[in-house]
């Protein structure tokens, strides 16, 4: 988690959710451009990767995923399954769907191996504004940050565009 007082007023990109999408995100854009490093951030209340996913998954005791193993956050196609190794048991047929359990160690691995651990900023995004060329984010604490790009990556919930989005040219 980012020190809550350490909120820089630019950025590159601001992530918003911090669930499988954007851990997803983030490990293919590290591995493209590692200049990214120090420049993007991504906000979630919890301030931590997953937190609403695990919740939700206990909630429902959802005991596997539906996708097989090859869809995952590593941009490397057989991580899990070479995570998954000595836990075989955890991959339920017919197409090696990963179990809860599974997925969550093996996201906590991708956390550790791409260094992203403290990328998530504890707050709620209220509010996003153009600037043209950039966006302000503002935040449940008041603050406000500059970025360059924002990816919204929440889950399930219907979204509410501002009406601004429409007016964006590709």
């Amino acid at each position: 988690m980012v020190d809550a007082s350490a909120l820089p007023d630019a950025i590159e990109l601001a992530i918003v959710g911090a669930g499988p999408h954007a851990l997803t995100l983030v490990a293919h854009l590290l591995q493209k451009r590692q200049a990214l490093r120090g420049r993007c951030l991504v906000f979630d209340p919890s301030g931590t990767w997953m937190r609403q996913w695990h919740h939700q998954f206990a909630a429902f005791e959802i005991p596997h995923l539906r996708s097989p193993a090859v869809h995952h956050p590593d941009p490397d196609s057989f991580a899990l399954r070479r995570f998954a190794e000595s836990r075989s048991a955890e991959l339920f047929p017919p197409y090696d769907l990963p179990g809860t359990h599974l997925f969550r160690d093996f996201c906590q691995s991708v956390i550790q191996r791409w260094q992203v651990q403290d990328w998530v900023y504890p707050a709620q995004v209220l509010r996003v504004e153009p600037l043209r060329p950039r966006f302000r984010l503002e935040l449940h604490s008041g603050e406000t940050i500059v970025a360059r790009r924002v990816v919204i990556t929440g889950g399930g919930s219907k979204p509410h565009w501002p009406a601004w989005v429409s007016q964006i040219l590709d």
